[in-house]
């Protein structure tokens, strides 16, 4: 495992900035609702939805020694309802109409076909379901990638929108990140 990776996506400044458990309750996740966390990495956000929800979680991944990762601290927090997925195509392991929520959280600039992506996200979501995505600001912060491989507040926007995901509501996360969420 790749320590220096976990250090980046687990850093005490990232996590506070994130807040995981009360930005999934500010963005209108609750009890008894199935959520899907598209590229779960160490899983910040998945454990804390699987606390706040004793439904279904899905931590979806690409990598293979996050997957282990997950695996191991699932065993490690006796986390009944996280259900680790991994992710070997552009289209998402999960059934049609199957979540409640989606989250991405600093995923969405990775990913090549965003509207692809956000047709799978629609596809996988239930009436009125709530996608929230979490993205680097576009400008300098004190963390992050290159400013040119951000996505700005109004991409974000404008992109879910001409995909039929309609904005709820928008906030800033502190420094370094800010928060959109959309409903199908």
């Amino acid at each position: 495992m790749n320590d220096s990776k976990i250090d980046k996506f687990e850093n005490p400044i990232r996590i506070a900035e994130l807040n995981p458990r009360n930005t999934l309750i500010k963005a209108g996740f609750k009890e008894n609702m199935i959520l899907s966390d598209i590229g779960a990495g160490t899983g910040i956000f998945s454990f804390p939805a699987a606390k706040i929800s004793s439904n279904d979680i899905y931590a979806l991944e690409i990598s293979d020694s996050m997957i282990e990762l997950l695996n191991n601290r699932t065993t490690e927090q006796n986390t009944k309802n996280l259900i680790i997925k991994k992710v070997d195509s552009n289209v998402l392991p999960l059934g049609n109409n199957s979540c409640d929520m989606a989250i991405m959280v600093t995923v969405l600039h990775e990913i090549e076909d965003k509207e692809y992506m956000l047709n799978e996200i629609k596809r996988v979501l239930k009436e009125k379901g709530r996608l929230m995505i979490i993205e680097f600001h576009k400008r300098k912060t004190p963390m992050g990638p290159p400013i040119d491989h951000r996505l700005s507040e109004e991409y974000i926007e404008e992109i879910c929108n001409d995909n039929q995901l309609k904005t709820i509501e928008k906030f800033s996360l502190g420094d370094n990140f800010y928060c959109a969420v959309f409903e199908s």
